[in-house]
């Protein structure tokens, strides 16, 4: 988040929009490779554990996906925005970590959709990141102003 306010003063908003890039690669790379290591740690967590209550899930898969990945990813958005509209983001973004974890267990628990969606997660995933990146570009006139330059 400090990452996040001290890019907010660079001079120019096109500048910031190439941040996008990072979030791009990482769905590439999330497309090419198989599982990532907060991944593996957090399902071997819960495994030894045994951890059925959701603010012990919620608190390990917070911890293990806090790699240099997810800050390369949020840190390009978060820098697009004001310091209200930050901390409000930040504010609904812990709300719905507990939603959504509360309601990934609950779909995971039906069967055949466990299977799935841990199927087609990769997938789904570098998607996401890609969009991110797509939007964090076109959002701040990126792609214009590049074309801008060359023509």
């Amino acid at each position: 988040m400090f990452l996040a306010f001290v890019l907010n003063y660079v001079p120019e908003k096109w500048i910031l929009g190439l941040l996008g890039l990072i979030p791009i690669y990482l769905g590439i790379k999330v497309a090419i490779y198989d599982d990532c290591e907060g991944e593996k740690r957090a399902k071997k967590e819960l495994n030894e554990k045994g951890l059925s209550k959701l603010v012990g899930t919620v608190a390990i898969v917070t911890i293990a996906s806090c790699g240099a990945d997810n800050i390369g990813l949020f840190v390009p958005y978060f820098v697009t925005l004001s310091v209200t509209n930050l901390l409000l983001t930040l504010f609904v973004f812990l709300i719905l970590i507990f939603f959504l974890v509360f309601t990934a267990q609950k779909l995971a628990n039906i069967p055949g959709i466990g299977e799935i969606v841990e199927k087609f997660s990769r997938w789904i995933m570098a998607i996401i990141y890609i969009a991110l990146g797509l939007f964090i570009i076109i959002e701040n006139d990126t792609i214009q102003t590049i074309l801008g330059f060359i023509f």
